[in-house]
């Protein structure tokens, strides 16, 4: 996930951005494994929410021992769960494929955002097509990625 723009996270209180992220590692650790990429997705979040240094070593010790979904859930404001919904939705897919443990946990955040099935179906739409416009530019200046040539 490279942010190249501001982004809505960025008029969020820190405690706001800092849930985001954690949602953002409950998602990751959902399967059972970490990957490198979902663990470089994290840190560009962080780096795109402009997380103070404190609170990025606060959501990496999650990655150790993740708490409950819900908890983290908890008092956050409807905008930061629903940029949170966007941006699980997105690492959830870095790996390739959603995992029936990603799908539940972007449904219970989707929930939680007042988002209807239909809406959480179109993010994950946007999602693919978002994939497929990062591997176009990809073609288009000559530098593909491994995997690029499935998408297109």
């Amino acid at each position: 996930m490279i942010f190249l723009l501001p982004d809505a996270a960025l008029a969020l209180a820190e405690e706001q951005r800092r849930k985001i992220a954690s949602t953002l590692v409950l998602v990751a650790a959902a399967d059972g494994a970490l990957v490198r990429e979902e663990i470089s997705a994290i840190e560009s979040a962080m780096g795109a929410m402009m997380l103070h240094p404190e609170s990025r070593e606060e959501v990496r010790q999650l990655l150790t021992q993740p708490p409950e979904l819900d908890s983290v859930l908890e008092d956050m404001e409807v905008s930061a769960v629903r940029i949170a919904l966007r941006d699980s939705a997105l690492l959830a897919s870095v790996d390739g494929d959603y995992d029936e443990s990603e799908l539940w946990a972007l449904r219970r955040i989707s929930d939680a955002a007042g988002l209807s099935e239909k809406e959480l179906s179109e993010i994950l739409d946007w999602v693919s097509e978002s994939w497929k416009l990062s591997a176009e530019g990809r073609a288009i200046i000559a530098l593909p990625m491994p995997g690029d040539e499935n998408i297109l």
